[in-house]
């Protein structure tokens, strides 16, 4: 049986030719969910104009058993632009993919415009499917992200930055020196869960070092349930921080650092939930306890430890950002 939450449920199997049915009657352009003869999802994108076939065609695409084409229409008047899956395995990455490409273009004008678009941004899909060979997070890597998006939010929510820097300055996604750069000060985010010992991992002995004025290491507490019973999962922190970017010039790169970061949409980060129980942040200053590069013998590097939050209490300062929750 077929997912229920996939559009191409709704459209049959023809015998000949595709099925299609309208995304969405407001959207600017005319895109379709499809199913062909050979039982293929598709999203079919009508091209109004004519005489730019090769153009067209210079746009094709393929990667990870999603194929491009360019078609005859229904009608046979005119060609369609077409996404085909060949795996019905990889249904949910498909939908992801066709979702962004329905809102990458909904400010964009003409076909031949909205068809360039299309191809920009399947190359950054391609790019992404290429290194990731898996397309899941780690239990510890959802925590991760989790922590660095309430920090994000919380910049945003406590007006301490503009969505323009907090997002520009997310630089973890981008393997960045910090998880974020804010003009001269430096910020690393961690994830405790709850039942964790109070210590964090330090990565490398890079990671609580910085050429800038300022370093400062904020940690969240993270409850976490499996019951639904409180709090929000990654994939709703991510919603709501889309939708309060929605009408800024910063959503494109908000979720380019998404895909940096190895998220996509699936239906697999709706849960666990979490909640911020606690939270606290030190000012990484002389005398903090930690590891840098000046400590280590010739030979010596890339070197992870455990640090011991009870041994920093005295470094814990009322951070602006730490003002508000989730």
């Amino acid at each position: 049986m077929m997912n229920e939450k996939f559009p191409w449920v709704k459209i049959s199997k023809p015998s000949a030719g595709y099925n299609v049915l309208l995304v969405d009657p407001d959207h600017p352009h005319d895109f379709f969910w499809g199913r062909d003869s050979e039982g293929y999802y598709l999203l079919v994108l009508d091209i109004d104009e004519d005489g730019y076939e090769e153009f067209l065609k210079k746009k094709t695409i393929d990667f990870k058993g999603i194929k491009t084409d360019l078609r005859i229409s229904q009608d046979g008047k005119k060609h369609v632009f077409v996404l085909s899956l060949q795996r019905q395995a990889d249904a949910d990455i498909f939908l992801c993919i066709c979702n962004d490409l329905i809102e990458f273009t909904k400010k964009v004008e003409g076909n031949r415009a909205t068809v360039q678009k299309i191809h920009t941004r399947l190359q950054v899909w391609r790019a992404f499917l290429s290194k990731n060979s898996r397309y899941l997070l780690s239990e510890q890597e959802v925590r991760g992200l989790f922590a660095e998006l309430v920090f994000l939010e919380n910049c945003i929510n406590n007006n301490i930055y503009t969505p323009a820097s907090i997002i520009t300055g997310w630089q973890g996604p981008l393997d960045g020196p910090h998880d974020f750069v804010l003009g001269d000060i430096a910020v690393e985010v961690k994830s405790i869960a709850s039942s964790s010992k109070n210590t964090v991992r330090i990565s490398s002995e890079n990671q609580l070092v910085t050429n800038l004025s300022r370093l400062y290491l904020q940690v969240f507490f993270l409850a976490e349930y499996t019951d639904g019973s409180s709090g929000i999962s990654l994939n709703d922190i991510v919603g709501r921080l889309r939708n309060r970017l929605e009408d800024t010039d910063f959503l494109d790169t908000f979720n380019n650092r998404l895909h940096s970061a190895g998220y996509i949409d699936l239906i697999d980060y709706a849960t666990p939930l979490f909640s911020v129980i606690k939270k606290h942040a030190y000012e990484v200053s002389e005398g903090f306890p930690r590891i840098i590069p000046l400590m280590l013998s010739s030979g010596l590097r890339n070197v992870s430890y455990d640090l011991d939050l009870n041994m920093v209490e005295a470094f814990c300062i009322a951070f602006p950002l730490d003002e508000r929750g989730i």
